[in-house]
């Protein structure tokens, strides 16, 4: 049973799926105007992180993640640059979908861009203004704060003063554009356009749409009206959250996400990586010192709802630790197993059953990381201990289990890739041994390919052809006489 910390609920629940062994997940994805910074690396690799959990456990994920390419950053930042925002965002998104791929992280299921959806987003905001929920005012609509009663409780398990509520006033773009509002607490749907600004026909005029109505549309659109999870940063959870929740469920009648779940920040020096406060690390910077998995290993080691802070100390560490369990796997890959039953090895197969048994438990309370990790180190210092410092000869049943053992880790954490394609070949014994093996499979295909194509069964073998090219493998063709 998964134990997930539900922000709507303020505590851990049992997490029950809409439909079984389905998970529809959406979660806010970058708004594209500038370089991935090591804080979006964070709740990328989190949601990554609970997706691959879910699939160990056997649920077929459908994540959606977003890509916010029309906005007030997006527009002023082309201005600044001298160019229009569509090359700008389409630069930035090459930029992040380059760097999810070195950090591991999964390709979603869909990835769609507000662009693509501004119909179905004028279709929402119709809706919205037909059952009362929301008014034009000027070319512009606004969502009807006051029209939901429980809005203030979003979110929220203390009452919000003045002060805080002025705060988010003002930290809200969509909620300081526009004079004519009822309600200063008022966000916009659609915004009338500015002078120089791009904009869509719809029928309040010329305008693009405000934020908030942006993911509310793409969630619904490609999900349905009600998700099992609803994920982003901590930092939107208000107004953004908030807003996407009641205007969903003002749309929709009914409930928007039966979770949210809200990763923490990367700080440095205590204060949250932000652009707005210069004190960011850009990724593609960073992977310049660091393999990307010692970036993956950093962020898992902290909890995924707590922040963590950047240092180059705590990278190095972090380096240290992941190279220890690296150096160990390739020792006890290449060592050759001895034909006899050894007591010692027999030990640390079950202590290896324990320790997954105690990661998956670990997991299973609300995606425990550093309690896994820690329980992955403990073990890895008792088969140092056994193997590297006594120098205990391995089985073939420990060598077995130890790399079902990393491949299921890997499977969870994602932090072993490389690792996971030896793996997959299923052979044992030493480097040179496996590369002479692989080399014989090669032209033992190459030789069927020739036969083939003297019988003319060309698509069979361009098949074949392709089918090794996909493992990096390149056959030419050779002339057919």
């Amino acid at each position: 049973m998964v134990k997930v910390y539900n922000s709507l609920t303020f505590k851990k629940e049992e997490f029950k799926t809409i439909k079984p062994n389905e998970i529809l997940m959406y979660v806010c994805g970058p708004t594209v105007y500038d370089s991935p910074h090591l804080g979006h690396a964070k709740s990328a690799v989190t949601f990554d992180m609970i997706r691959k959990y879910f699939e160990f456990k056997g649920y077929n994920v459908k994540i959606i993640k977003n890509y916010t390419d029309i906005d007030d950053k997006i527009i002023n930042r082309a201005n600044e640059l001298g160019m229009d925002y569509i090359t700008l965002s389409e630069h930035y998104i090459k930029e992040y979908e380059n760097i999810m791929q070195i950090l591991n992280v999964k390709k979603d299921t869909k990835n769609p861009r507000a662009t693509e959806v501004i119909n179905f987003m004028i279709k929402v905001i119709e809706g919205l203004i037909s059952k009362g929920n929301a008014y034009e005012k000027n070319g512009s609509v606004y969502y009807s704060v006051k029209s939901f009663p429980k809005y203030e409780e979003i979110l929220q398990n203390i009452k919000m003063d003045e002060e805080d509520i002025e705060a988010e006033i003002f930290e809200d773009q969509d909620t300081n554009f526009g004079e004519d509002k009822q309600d200063r607490r008022d966000f916009a749907l659609w915004k009338k356009m500015k002078e120089g600004e791009p904009y869509w026909e719809s029928p309040w005029g010329r305008g693009r749409p405000g934020w908030h109505i942006e993911c509310s549309a793409m969630a619904i659109k490609f999900l349905g009206d009600t998700i099992d999870i609803h994920g982003g940063g901590q930092d939107l959870k208000f107004p953004h959250h908030r807003n996407e929740i009641a205007q969903s469920e003002a749309y929709t009648g009914k409930k928007f996400s039966n979770f949210f779940i809200h990763n923490g920040f990367v700080n440095v020096n205590n204060e949250k990586m932000s652009k707005s406060l210069d004190n960011f690390f850009l990724v593609s910077d960073i992977i310049k010192k660091y393999d990307p998995m010692v970036i993956r290993w950093f962020l898992i080691s902290s909890h995924y709802r707590s922040s963590i802070n950047y240092s180059l100390e705590i990278m190095d560490q972090a380096e240290k630790n992941y190279n220890k369990i690296l150096n160990t796997f390739k020792k006890i890959k290449d060592a050759e197993p001895v034909k006899k039953e050894i007591i010692e090895m027999n030990d640390l197969i079950s202590k290896i059953d324990k320790s997954e048994l105690k990661i998956i438990e670990a997991m299973d309370d609300d995606f425990d990381t550093p309690v896994a990790i820690a329980e992955v180190m403990s073990l890895f210092r008792e088969i140092n201990q056994v193997i590297l410092e006594k120098k205990t000869n391995i089985t073939d049943e420990f060598k077995d289990r130890f790399f079902k053992f990393m491949e299921d880790i890997d499977t969870i954490f994602g932090i072993f890739p490389a690792l996971k394609k030896e793996l997959k070949l299923g052979f044992k014994g030493s480097l040179d041994d496996k590369d002479n093996l692989i080399q014989a499979l090669v032209n033992i295909i190459a030789d069927m390919r020739i036969k083939l194509r003297k019988l003319k069964l060309y698509s069979i073998s361009d098949e074949l052809r392709e089918k090794l090219r996909e493992l990096g493998i390149s056959l030419e063709d050779q002339q057919i006489k």
